[in-house]
């Protein structure tokens, strides 16, 4: 029978692109922690660096706020000792300066009380500004208003004092966000390490079990089984691989038994011709054609053992297709040993009186087990070895 090797049809790529899969896989979990470490570590120095600018600002502006009231409180003291109205546009370009520093206090992220408190300075500098630009306002107006800075540069410290707090405050704000992105970064840790290691488990058992198959499978061909079906799975380069040697083995299991069968049939004709060279010795030492001198009887004696040497070649050649084919099939069971080389010795005792080999026997009982056959086969290859160079008496 002649088995057609098969085609390949599958990419023999495919387990490299297993394991790019697996790496793939396995590698996302640990982007994505990086990528989340990534983020939330710019997202922590983003709003570090705005809290921290923020709150120095607001101090700087709150600063420049009481600087500015002083100036301005001072101005209009002198305004009101000299009267003269000239000191009044020192008092109007710090007034202006004051409102651009509100200004850009409101700019920032400020908190609704300060928020007030400057909508309330501002509310109290403008009616100051309006009576000390009065021609109509009297002296003692003017007094009572200019005694009223105390409270505008009282309200201005209370807008330094609460913009200071604020880069404590942005200060324990870092540390909160910095404590929670550990804390998440640490159970993203938990979590997806773990997932990584169960994902190359997985891989690793997708790659080594058909790795497995294949090396059980060229084991067994080398012991010389070809009774059981190879199958492997798997990618598709290792299935390819599996149904190559399924191949292979359907054609040792054919050869094997086309070298099975040419034994058989040789020994089966050589026994054909061998059996009439048996009869015929025999028959000449029986004298039955008629009588034999010394000589003649000599020479059948020496066919008729060349004839059985022959007869048990021919019988180890196909115990030995046997014991070939069968290695692994093992038929254990309890020999009487004793009693199998009584047996083996039977056989060869013909062998030995033609060598004129003298076979003693010391046995004791004693039981085994093992392959009856096969330990046949070992002692009697032993004995006839033993008979065969044993010299003659």
């Amino acid at each position: 029978m002649r088995i057609q090797r098969p085609v390949t049809l599958l990419p023999t790529r495919s387990i490299l692109q297993l394991i790019l899969l697996g790496f793939v896989v396995v590698a996302l979990p640990l982007v994505i922690a990086l990528i989340t470490a990534a983020v939330y570590v710019d997202r922590l120095t983003t709003h570090s660096e705005r809290s921290v600018l923020e709150a120095v600002a607001a101090t700087q502006s709150s600063r420049l706020l009481v600087e500015h009231l002083t100036a301005m409180e001072r101005s209009a003291r002198q305004f009101q000792v000299l009267n003269d109205r000239t000191l009044l546009d020192a008092y109007k370009a710090r007034r202006k300066q004051l409102y651009q520093t509100v200004g850009e206090l409101r700019q920032l992220d400020l908190k609704p009380l300060q928020r007030e408190t400057i909508d309330t300075l501002i509310e109290r500098e403008d009616v100051v500004y309006q009576k000390l630009d009065d021609t109509a306002t009297s002296a003692a107006e003017i007094t009572t208003v200019i005694d009223s800075f105390s409270a505008l540069n009282a309200s201005a410290r209370e807008i330094l004092s609460e913009s200071s707090q604020l880069i404590g405050e942005s200060v324990g704000e870092i540390q909160g966000l910095a404590e929670r992105a550990r804390l998440l970064l640490l159970w993203q840790a938990l979590t997806l390490i773990p997932i990584a290691l169960l994902l190359t488990i997985l891989f690793i058992t997708l790659i080594a079990k058909p790795l497995r198959q294949l090396d059980q499978s060229i084991r067994r061909l080398g012991d010389g089984d070809f009774d059981q079906e190879i199958t492997v799975g798997g990618p598709s380069d290792l299935r390819e691989l599996g149904r190559r040697l399924e191949w292979m083995r359907q054609r040792l299991l054919t050869l094997e038994n086309q070298k099975v069968s040419f034994l058989r049939h040789i020994s089966h004709e050589l026994k054909t011709p061998l059996t009439t060279i048996r009869e015929g010795s025999e028959l000449l030492k029986e004298q039955v054609v008629g009588s034999l001198n010394e000589e003649q009887s000599e020479i059948v004696n020496m066919l008729k053992q060349q004839s059985l040497k022959l007869q048990k070649l021919i019988e180890d050649l196909l115990s030995f297709s046997t014991l070939e084919i069968d290695s692994q099939r093992m038929n254990l069971e309890p020999v009487a040993l004793d009693q199998l080389i009584r047996e083996v010795c039977a056989n060869q005792k013909l062998a030995a009186r033609s060598r004129s080999v003298e076979l003693l026997l010391k046995l004791e009982p004693a039981v085994v087990t093992a392959d009856r056959e096969k330990l046949r086969t070992i002692v009697d290859n032993l004995l006839s070895n033993a008979v065969k160079y044993t010299p003659a008496k």
